[in-house]
């Protein structure tokens, strides 16, 4: 009995304690994780530790991994095989259930919801995730900082430390750095217009954004490649005249300058973006701070051409950080910093020689780079492109995940392959961007790419010439913006061509899903489980139909391309919201103090101008209305509220009875 009284296991940071035969207490640096009872007699805490390996990136060309692990670095598991768990998981405000199960399919979350599905919680604070395998698993919330667990049959748990850090590969990233919460939406010039992109272009694309999409989150205009005056190939021998000014004074179709450019797209309320690509020619003042070949000439690599090394202050100053300084002056106030990836892969991981001849770490002088340009950047949004650098995490705000899309189905499909991949990244190490949508395709398609995208809770731009937003594909972005700060339920990486997406969600006690079905091929109509026990109420969003109260979500034959999206809510049993036509979180965003009480439902609707939106409501057999707030229609079971046009939120109320009829 006196060894049940003592740690079972202890490290450095870890401790294991089990006062009685049937109960145990979990420490990770000196703070409870995990206690629990009715475990049963079997107790059997174990600690593995493995090498840890590089993350994996996959894309079709350059490096397959990230092809850094920093010496000796170790990651962590301790394993606890119980007959039954009953417990509760202490962490911080920052944490979340989630499933390291990869068969799970794709989703986030938003607010504190019950999963169904969910098998663990990790905590971004500590950096540590709790799993359970065997058997059923229930982990719900509990206040702000807690959740319950239980598992009734024998089950394995386990607890890994620094989950991100060294189970994933993110081995740098600085977790301290604040997550950018803010939606980041709006329009990118760079496949609307290539190289040829010019000054009247970006203009007329922010007036029509201002005038259509900013009251609906679109709020950032980001020139693109093309402004710049200094080429990206070919182009040596600069001088005379600062580095910074080839990029901060643009050229011939850009007359008036970027200054000039970045106040008038704030004087329409926009949020004025920039792209600066991180490529060298020769001939830069600081020729001391080029990374050099053996030979000790500057090392050129393809689509950077030459790189500093971010070490050199002067060198790095006038090769990267002195135009961010320009354009921060000048009014801009987001920055896509390109070519990063190239500056690592292609320039300081192919001359290992000249860092050790200098005693001095590539990744500190990469890290470095980044870091003075977000500095620079101040209070301004700071996208890294492209690709999931680790050696970036915790500097960046946000990182494009994957490659270049085009106006097509395959880019479609490419946008999902990497959201699925790096899906747990997102608002987690940062906010990922799965790059712009084309939103010139069929209309269908252009509902699922935003669908997808909205769904995946990170970026929402899209980047079309303007006479591509006809009323149609107008709406569809509307319907999607702004996006939402949502968590990932994965926190593995996913497979392609994800048929299911989900999003969990959370708000003023009410509980809902949202799934959506995409067709990569043709698709035969199907059913799936619904996301917990008894009948939920079925809406289909993009097509404004109640399908009913179900124990299966039924989701119809799609054609190769298109998708479907339901939102389900358990049926209470008496009138409910079944979801809005604004917004496909489905009340997330849209729909604010939603209250029964004394048979009347209230609540308040963000809707948005240029159009009249709606509220649906499920009205069950044995109900009828009696009045209500707001112009209604009743059919059948579904009493649609429709708002008039116009910006501000609106208060809605209906008051019920029961009776037999209508």
């Amino acid at each position: 009995m006196l060894s049940l009284l003592l740690a079972v296991m202890q490290t450095s940071s870890f401790s294991f304690h089990a006062p009685t035969p049937d109960s145990f207490e979990v420490r990770w640096r000196d703070k409870p994780v995990l206690a629990a009872s009715g475990v049963g007699p079997r107790v059997e805490p174990a600690r593995a530790v493995e090498p840890c390996e590089s993350l994996f990136l996959g894309y079709p060309h350059g490096p397959k991994t990230a092809e850094f692990v920093p010496p000796g670095r170790e990651r962590e598991t301790y394993t606890m095989v119980l007959e039954r768990i009953h417990g509760t998981i202490s962490a911080s405000a920052d944490a979340f259930a989630c499933t390291d199960d990869p068969k799970v399919p794709l989703g986030s979350t938003f607010g504190r919801p019950v999963i169904e599905g969910a098998n663990a919680v990790y905590d971004r604070t500590g950096d540590w995730l709790i799993s359970v395998e065997g058997g059923p698993v229930s982990i719900q919330p509990v206040g702000n900082t807690e959740f319950s667990i239980e598992c009734a049959v024998p089950c394995t748990v386990r607890f890994k430390p620094n989950y991100y850090r060294d189970h994933l590969g993110y081995f740098l990233w600085d977790k301290s750095k604040p997550l950018w919460k803010e939606p980041v939406a709006g329009w990118c010039s760079w496949m609307a217009h290539l190289q040829g992109v010019t000054e009247r272009d970006v203009l007329a694309a922010a007036r029509f954004f201002s005038e259509n999409l900013k009251a609906y989150g679109y709020d950032i205009v980001q020139i693109d490649d093309g402004y710049q005056r200094v080429l990206q190939f070919g182009q040596d021998n600069k001088g005379g005249e600062p580095f910074s000014n080839y990029w901060t004074r643009p050229n011939e179709k850009f007359p008036h300058g970027m200054e000039a450019l970045a106040h008038e797209i704030k004087a329409l309320g926009m949020t004025p973006g920039v792209w600066v690509g991180y490529y060298l020619p020769l001939g830069l003042q600081h020729k001391e701070g080029y990374v050099t070949d053996p030979d000790g000439q500057p090392h050129k690599g393809p689509w950077v051409n030459y790189a500093m090394n971010g070490l050199d202050g002067p060198a790095r100053d006038e090769a990267y950080i002195d135009t961010i300084r320009q354009f921060k002056r000048q009014g801009w106030d987001y920055f896509k910093i390109d070519t990063l990836r190239h500056v690592l892969y292609d320039s300081y991981r192919q001359v290992p020689d000249y860092w050790k001849a200098r005693g001095e770490s590539m990744e500190a002088a990469y890290r470095t780079i980044l870091a003075e340009t977000k500095k620079a950047a101040k209070d301004s949004y700071v996208l890294a492109c492209w690709g999931t650098i680790p050696e970036l995490a915790g500097l960046a705000d946000g990182a494009r995940i994957g490659e270049d899309v085009g106006p097509d189905f395959d880019s479609m499909r490419r946008s999902a392959k990497y959201i699925a991949q790096f899906q747990y990244l997102n608002n987690v190490v940062w906010r990922n961007d799965p790059d712009y949508m084309c939103f010139r395709v069929p209309i269908d398609q252009a509902r699922a790419w935003a669908t997808l995208t909205f769904l995946a809770g990170g970026h929402l731009m899209v980047s079309d010439p303007i006479a591509a937003y006809d009323a149609a594909h107008l709406d569809a972005l509307r319907r999607v913006g702004p996006p939402i700060f949502t968590r990932p339920l994965n926190v593995v990486s996913h497979g392609p061509d994800p048929e299911f997406m989900t999003l969990n969600a959370e708000k003023g006690g009410e509980q809902w899903t949202v799934m959506a079905r995409f067709a990569w091929q043709d698709l035969p109509a199907r059913e799936v489980a619904t996301p917990g026990k008894g009948r939920f109420l079925a809406f289909d969003f993009w097509n404004e139909e109640f399908l009913g109260s179900v124990e299966a979500a039924s989701f119809r034959a799609l054609p190769k391309g298109q998708c479907q999206v339901l939102s389900l809510r358990p049926d209470l049993g008496r009138p409910q919201v079944l979801g809005t036509n604004r917004h496909l979180s489905q009340g997330a965003y849209e729909l604010e103090n939603v209250r029964w009480a004394n048979d009347r439902l209230s609540g308040r609707f963000l809707r948005g101008p240029g159009q009249a939106w709606s509220v649906f409501i499920r009205v069950p057999a044995g109900w009828k209305v009696v009045e209500a707030s707001v112009p209604h229609a009743l059919d059948g079971e579904v009493l649609k509220l429709t708002f008039p046009v116009g910006g501000d939120p609106a208060g809605w109320s209906v008051r019920f009875s029961k009776g037999a009829l209508h």
